[in-house]
């Protein structure tokens, strides 16, 4: 009777360690928060990931890769002298993984050099930005777009921005920083094409604007044929519909933007 009692003590600890040990495995870690220094930079800037729980390891990469346990570990600041973004993940023994966060950062080569914006047609008055200027003021838009006066929305086809420079300059690419957060129903464009006195001068489509991905702020980079340039032209052609993997199916999509830069 004895063993029998005892037996059953052991096979009970024993459920309950295994119990416990699918437990831990079951539990994903949470995601790091990253943060930069100056999201736009002309020398560097310094990039902090902010986790605290024991025995975490934040492991990260800087070129867009996929992050796995052979990944760099991250142990103090990183300092940046040139684009790049930034993929984390927080690893565990015990825990599973953490979802990837990441964060872009752009070296700029020119400081303000735009005298003057016209957008056409004028933004959503609910998303108005801080006019076509802040456009080219250099300062990110943060998280809550709702309640963040650096974005600027749109709900129409296509949006054109006539840039003038305060000088003629040599320029190569076009940036436009853009929100992508699908669950607000709020898309990549399809593409966006730069004009020099009507003349097509450069254009990029983008793919993944009717993939379905997870809340990023992203930077949509159009090459130009390289040239010396006093004013441009830039249109972005949202999507024309939300595709049908969406609950919002068939609708259009909102387009949000905070900077166009020449580089």
């Amino acid at each position: 009777m004895r063993y029998r009692y005892i037996l059953g003590v052991l096979l009970l600890v024993f459920h309950s360690c295994i119990a416990q040990k699918a437990s831990t495995q079951t539990f994903q870690m949470s995601t790091s928060q990253l943060k930069a220094s100056s999201v736009f930079f002309d020398a560097k800037t310094t990039i902090e990931f902010d986790f605290n729980f024991p025995d975490a390891i934040i492991r990260y990469a800087l070129n867009g890769s996929v992050v796995n346990e052979s990944s760099k570990e991250y142990t103090a600041p990183l300092v940046l002298t040139e684009s790049s973004l930034i993929t984390a993940k927080v690893f565990h023994p015990h825990y599973l993984e953490s979802d990837p966060v990441q964060l872009e950062v752009l070296k700029i080569s020119k400081k303000k050099p735009i005298k003057n914006i016209v957008i056409t047609p004028s933004p959503n008055e609910r998303y108005p930005g801080l006019g076509p200027l802040g456009l080219g003021d250099l300062i990110k838009g943060g998280k809550q777009f709702s309640s963040d006066s650096q974005w600027m929305g749109f709900q129409t086809d296509s949006i054109t921005a006539l840039i003038t420079l305060n000088d003629a300059i040599q320029v190569s690419t076009i940036v436009v920083s853009l929100l992508t957060s699908q669950s607000s129903w709020i898309f990549a464009p399809a593409e966006i094409k730069i004009f020099y006195k009507g003349k097509l001068i450069g254009a990029s489509s983008y793919p993944k604007s009717t993939a379905s991905n997870a809340r990023n702020d992203s930077f949509f980079s159009v090459p130009v044929a390289m040239g010396v340039y006093g004013q441009l032209e830039v249109v972005i052609y949202p999507l024309n519909e939300i595709p049908e993997w969406h609950q919002g199916k068939g609708t259009r999509p909102w387009f949000f933007m905070d900077e166009i830069i020449i580089q």
